[in-house]
């Protein structure tokens, strides 16, 4: 907590006129030796009152100057504490209501009962985390519309009452901050844990009692094309499914994998330039460059910056390179 000089100044003025006082109201309290017996009366009596008065007026100005100083780590406590209570009603309604296309750990699975198969994306990501309070905003206003709206061309629904789903702005408000803290640990049914754990105990619990079905995940490992990848290229086919590619691109070859937000994936390793022809593409460092942070070489482009490694980039965009054009 930042010291607050000028209260703090004027606390120990306070402090000294107060103490002043009660130094001299001792004095006063002392009787004339000349007085008569009895309580004091007159002028005596009076200036006591006064004295007493005046040490009051001083108490309480030190009462309030204390409070004042401790109001700002109080506002920090009771935010603290709204936000942790708005978070643990986000998992209580993601438990129920998201968990079967997003996943139990926000992993992202496959959205049930579509066909073709289509793969939502996973929410517990780095960049739906960002630290700076600018992105933050940014990303929570991005969340919350998306939920409230839904999302075109997505098995997405909108949620939102405005928009003829079910959910009351304060739901989504508690959505959109359970995901933007996904790594802040909550006191949740008497257990300290992120979000993403309290939500997988959940489920976990619906399962066991027979209430509830753990999501799909794609299969892909015995798939032929996966097996014929080499390790680098398979750890980028994993990439592309733990981030959700395919909610947004048509990635061949991948179950799932047929968002139509984004253009579609094959063949990409035999395009020259990306991103609309902003971006050249003339080997698989280029793309990595590209998937690594887009908006560092596209400003104002749609596509996000994920958070990933050098390693996961590289290795997303080795696999890339291995598409085939349709």
């Amino acid at each position: 907590m930042d010291i607050n000089l000028p209260a703090l100044i004027f606390a120990g003025i306070l402090l000294a006129i107060l103490g002043a006082v009660l130094w001299y109201a001792a004095r006063v309290a002392q009787p004339l030796p000349d007085a008569p017996a009895g309580p004091p009366t007159g002028a005596l009596a009076m200036e006591r009152k006064i004295v007493a008065i005046v040490a009051m007026i001083a108490a309480m100005a030190l009462l309030f100057m204390g409070y004042g100083l401790r109001e700002d780590a109080r506002e920090v406590d009771a935010q603290e504490g709204q936000l942790n209570i708005s978070i643990g009603r986000g998992v209580t309604n993601f438990s129920s209501l998201c968990y079967p296309c997003h996943g139990e750990m926000g992993q992202g699975a496959v959205v049930p009962d579509v066909t073709p198969m289509r793969l939502a994306p996973p929410l517990n990501r780095p960049d739906l985390r960002p630290t700076d309070p600018d992105e933050r905003k940014k990303t929570y206003d991005f969340l919350f519309k998306t939920i409230q709206r839904g999302r075109p061309n997505t098995p997405m629904p909108a949620w939102g009452q405005s928009d003829g789903g079910t959910l009351l702005d304060e739901h989504i408000n508690e959505l959109a901050l359970m995901i933007l803290n996904g790594d802040k640990e909550i006191v949740y049914e008497g257990t300290k844990a992120t979000p993403w754990e309290h939500i997988s105990e959940v489920v976990h619990e619906h399962v066991d009692k027979g209430v509830g079905t753990l999501p799909k995940q794609p299969e892909v490992d015995q798939l032929p094309f996966y097996q014929a990848l080499k390790p680098q290229e398979q750890q980028g086919v994993r990439v592309v499914l733990q981030r959700g590619c395919g909610s947004c691109h048509t990635v061949p070859n991948i179950p799932g994998a047929s968002g139509t937000i984004g253009p579609n994936l094959a063949g990409i390793g035999q395009k020259k330039q990306i991103a609309g022809g902003v971006v050249p593409n003339n080997s698989p460092a280029d793309l990595a460059a590209w998937i690594a942070d887009p908006p560092a070489l596209k400003p104002g482009t749609a596509m996000p910056k994920l958070g990933l490694s050098a390693d996961e980039a590289a290795a997303a965009a080795a696999f890339l390179y291995t598409v085939p054009a349709q």
